[in-house]
């Protein structure tokens, strides 16, 4: 009986010990690229047969026989990981990308390459990049993060545009912004908002930066040319998310925070006392100057008198703090993707809301989208990409308005009251400040449809064709009204402004591509075409005397007017393009874009436009094979031509007649002139001279490069030396007067842009639990106006000149060689001439093209923890602080001052550059250089940091990922500029950058978040 008592507890001894030693382990396997799981991994107990494969959602399950056991993890383009098993019971894994042997697709014009075999020279940023900023437009993606890509925003008013150049300025009166594509769709980036209100709206703040999945930057002319008639400036490719294969996934992504100046402008600020003793002070010594001694009389006898007699007792109203505020900004992502064999798709939503730093500035945002690709057989498949947004901003009067808030702030003296005893606005000469917050009732409404459907039908193996039609429509609605507490209401009873333009844009692409394998050889053949037409209509309403400022509307007015106008351009295209590649290490690229251009003379109406390109890939050379720490070694050169057509109107070519009835309506854009009218009957009046000439600014461009990768692309590096050269620039040149005009739009002008772009990315550290990327980018541009009809002046009071053998936005001021220590006057730059004169001692001072811009970025994972952070720089632009020359006034004005102004001489022996307060110092013919700032910084865009919850917390609520995070937007800034922001244009103009006039300075913005995926 005992024998047999012991042979049972034997028995269930060696049970339970391989019940202990076989278990089920389970996990999940993702990547950097692939969050959310990537199906198909092959997970196999080392040393046997024992596998599987994980799931649609990376999930996987395997048994296991003993704690020794290893797990081998393996996929195509990831590097293998073994997991000893010990004692888990679960083992999530985050394969790393095999950079040696995983290649990157990157998207070009009319289709994808890898970018090993690319020819060109194109720059990427990874869509993910927004998933944790606070930005409000897919070009806020570029700044800072692309090699030869200069990226300003013009002001911190939400929804206002971006300055983006690629590789310089192209044009003198044109646009050189670049061509922005969106899922094959050249959209229309114009703003055709009636009134700018100091700065222009953004038109792609209409646009969800969620949506997107990558931007590809194609700079020289091999990448471009496919584009032809439109990419002298350059081209963005914004592709968007789309759906994949596997269960549907669902992505909810918030962020919530607030903004402010990230300087205040009570820097610059001076109170009301000060403001009476300073003053006080250039009276004093206007007096010593015109007779000699404070103690003397003047010509009728009076003795001197002080203009404020207790400066100590003087009010002190601080108009910043009445008139900026806090800011909110919020978010709200939300999209659902998934698909099968038949089906894909991609769905989102957006909420997007941020109030600007001064009252009452915001901007709305909502916004959907919905990609669909449908396999309708093995051969053909059709789709369609769509966003349709409605965009809602309450403007400020701000930029380089003189009477917009921030500037009137700076004007009104802080010794004047915000109201009148009666409470109506104080208002001695312009605009209260306060008036201008309070009162402001101006909204914008932009309503935005951009879809494009196509059909992709492979006809045989390798040959496709694919035909796309695409629209985007526009509509944009102001609403104006001008009240009776303000100036300009008030005199006549209120008034208001409507304006309705829709700009109207539809495409038609056709495109045939055979793909093939010959021997060696591989082919790429690209046949294709493009229609496209672009309509402009606008209706404009008025009215004045309101029953009060209850009734805004404008039936409700006393006096009523309105008018209309329309316009339309249209492009017809053909282009082709040949890749050839021999071995994988000899690769040639040839483009030839054919356009035709409704704008142009004709006899000048098309254009071509080709390119060509090679690289030596010679990684790929047998004797290269050895060199471990050499795993990439590419070389690259292109020349090509592109063209603009930015730079003149609609119907510039044409003979134009004002008030043509059934022909031209006049006013529209490109059209200079109005009805002519005798006696208020109608007539017309030929107002624009025809030039059957007139063609396309075209530019030309060397592009010499080398990519290179070092330990197995731990280190990669890419270099690129360019030189553009545009000639047939369009500008107006006098003609003469016998021929009843004055100027007439020609192709006239020469401009260089030359330099070279440097960047670097690199895995700093690879272990386990901690990884370190890194990435640098700096480039420098030269610009050089070669060629011109005759050198002329812009922005007020002639501050910015264009003159050959010059930069672009050069400055036009007498030089300032000091301040005089015993007397605080102005040492002049008399140019060799004895005696100093305003007319003619005038010279270019700097110009606000920088000589290096770039970024720098840090990405640090370690565990669960994610950090984030973004450098952006720029060194050698100038920036006129146009506010200087009205707020460092030296007292010949009654408005207020800058705190520039203390730093003043006042007694001998003063080291200073800012003059003592005399009128000799100060006149209003002086242009000092002293107000040309050096406008470089270094600025901390964006950190954040974040922590993915783990699996075993998220799997409770059912999500699969869930990461909270903070974040911050402009932190920190070095500068020497004094101004409120070194990031800042008054004006979108190639002819007018780096002015500064009260322009509202970017926020600091700090926000919190959450990323969840069901």
């Amino acid at each position: 009986m005992k024998k047999n008592l012991l042979m049972a507890f034997i028995v269930l001894l060696h049970a339970a010990t391989v019940f202990a030693q076989s278990r089920t382990v389970t996990g999940r396997v993702t990547s950097a690229d692939e969050p959310d799981g990537i199906p198909g991994v092959n997970v196999l107990v080392k040393g046997t047969s024992i596998g599987t494969a994980t799931d649609l959602d990376g999930r996987y399950s395997i048994a296991v026989n003993s704690p020794s056991d290893v797990l081998v993890f393996s996929f195509v383009g990831y590097l293998n990981q073994e997991v000893r098993v010990d004692n888990q019971s679960m083992i999530n894994i985050t394969l790393q990308s095999d950079t040696k042997n995983l290649s990157e697709i990157v998207v070009v014009g009319y289709g994808e390459q890898d970018r090993k075999t690319l020819t060109s020279s194109i720059s990427s940023i990874s869509g993910n990049t927004a998933e944790n900023l606070p930005i409000i437009s897919p070009d806020q993606l570029i700044q800072g993060r692309a090699a030869g890509v200069v990226a300003s925003s013009e002001s911190g008013e939400p929804g206002g545009g971006m300055n983006i150049r690629i590789r310089g300025t192209t044009s003198i009166t044109g646009s050189s912004d670049p061509l922005y594509v969106i899922d094959g769709v050249p959209i229309v980036t114009s703003n055709i908002a009636a009134t700018t209100f100091g700065q222009p709206a953004n038109p792609l703040a209409d646009l969800n930066p969620g949506d997107i999945e990558s931007l590809e930057i194609l700079k020289d002319a091999s990448a471009t040319a496919i584009y032809g008639a439109r990419a002298a400036n350059g081209v963005v490719l914004i592709t968007t998310k789309r759906g994949k294969k596997g269960k549907p996934t669902v992505n909810v992504s918030m962020y919530g925070g607030i903004s402010k100046p990230w300087k205040s402008p009570n820097d610059l600020r001076v109170d009301g006392p000060t403001f009476e003793r300073l003053q006080n002070e250039s009276a004093a010594n206007n007096w010593i100057d015109r007779y000699g001694s404070l103690t003397a009389l003047d010509g009728q006898g009076r003795p001197y008198t002080p203009r404020f007699a207790n400066p100590d007792q003087a009010i002190d109203t601080n108009w910043f703090d009445e008139i900026f505020q806090t800011g909110g900004v919020r978010n709200l992502d939300a999209s659902i993707a998934g698909g099968d064999d038949k089906i894909k798709y991609f769905l989102s939503g957006n909420n997007f809301s941020q109030e600007g730093l001064v009252k009452p500035a915001s901007f709305d945002r909502n916004s959907a989208r919905l990609n669909l690709d449908f396999m309708v057989s093995p051969r053909l498949k059709i789709g369609t990409s769509s966003t349709y947004s409605v965009s809602t901003r309450n403007r400020s009067l701000n930029g380089n308005a003189i009477e917009g808030g921030l500037s009137t702030a700076f004007f009104y003296p802080s010794n004047y009251p915000i109201y009148n005893q009666d409470g109506s606005y104080y208002r001695p000469f312009w605009e209260n400040p306060v008036a201008v917050a309070n009162e402001t009732d101006y909204l914008m409404k932009t309503t935005r449809f951009i879809a494009s459907v196509y059909a992709d039908w492979e006809i045989t193996d390798g040959l496709v064709f694919k035909s796309t039609w695409s629209i985007d429509n526009n509509l944009v609605e102001e609403d104006r009204y001008f009240n009776t507490f303000l100036a300009a209401g008030n005199a006549i009873k209120g008034s208001a402004q409507d304006f309705v333009t829709t700009s109207n844009n539809w495409i038609n692409e056709n495109v045939l591509t055979y793909q093939f394998t010959k021997g060696s050889s591989d082919f790429n053949i690209l046949l294709g075409n493009t229609l496209q037409e672009n309509s402009f209509n606008r209706t404009q309403a008025f009215g004045q005397g309101f029953p009060s400022n209850s009734f805004k509307e404008i039936a409700s007015a006393a006096v009523k007017n309105a008018s209309s106008t329309s316009s339309a351009w249209g492009i017809a295209s053909f282009f082709t393009r040949v890749n050839y590649g021999y071995k994988g290490k000899y690769l040639l690229t040839a483009n030839m874009r054919a356009d035709a251009s409704s704008r142009f003379g004709a006899d000048n109406r098309w254009g071509y436009f080709p390119s060509i390109a090679g690289a030596w890939r010679m990684i790929e050379e047998d004797f290269m094979k050895d060199l471990n720490t050499i795993s990439d070694l590419k070389f690259r050169a292109s020349y090509g031509i592109t063209g603009n057509q930015g730079g003149i109107g609609d119907f510039q070519a044409l003979g134009l007649w004002g008030g043509m009835r059934g022909g031209l309506n006049l006013g529209g854009i490109g059209q200079p002139g109005g009805a002519a009218s005798y006696v208020d009957a109608p007539g017309i009046t030929p107002n624009q001279l025809a030039n059957p000439n007139l063609k396309w600014e075209t530019t030309a461009q060397l592009n010499i490069g080398f990519d290179l990768g070092l330990w197995s692309d731990r280190l990669t590096m890419t270099f690129d030396y360019y030189n553009k050269q545009t000639k047939d620039l369009l500008l107006d040149v006098p003609v003469p007067k016998t021929l009843g005009y004055s100027i007439l739009t020609q192709n006239f002008g020469e401009m260089e842009n030359k330099g070279f772009e440097l960047g670097i990315n690199g895995t700093i550290v690879d272990k386990k639990d901690l990884t370190w990327t890194a990435s640098f980018n700096v480039s420098r541009n030269n610009n050089l106006v070669k060629k011109l009809a005759f050198p002329f002046t812009t922005f007020t009071r002639d501050y910015v000149r264009v003159e050959e053998g010059y930069p672009m936005n050069s400055f036009y001021v007498h030089v300032e060689k000091g301040v005089d220590p015993q007397t605080g006057n102005i040492i002049w730059d008399t140019m060799g001439d004895e005696t100093f004169n305003p007319n003619i001692h005038r010279q270019i001072y700097g110009s606000a093209i920088p000589r290096y811009v770039g970024g720098f970025t840090n990405n640090i994972n370690y565990k669960n923890f994610d950090l984030m952070v973004f450098f952006q720089f720029s060194e050698g632009n100038e920036i006129l602080n146009y506010g200087r020359f009205f707020f460092e006034h030296g007292g010949e004005r009654t408005t207020g001052y800058s705190a520039q102004q203390l730093g003043r001489w006042q007694q001998p022996g003063d080291i200073t550059d800012i003059p003592r307060m005399a009128s000799i110092n100060y006149s209003a013919d002086l242009r000092p250089s002293r107000h040309v700032e050096d406008g470089s910084y270094l600025r901390l865009k964006n950190i954040s940091l974040g922590y993915s919850i783990p699996n075993s917390l998220t799997s409770r609520i059912g999500a699969s990922r869930a990461r909270i995070y903070v974040a911050a937007q402009n932190l920190l800034t070095f500068t020497n500029y004094t101004g409120l922001d070194p990031e800042v244009s008054t004006s979108p103009s190639n002819l007018v950058s780096g002015v500064d006039i009260a322009v509202m300075p970017q926020p600091r913005t700090i926000t919190a978040g959450v990323n969840l995926t069901f």
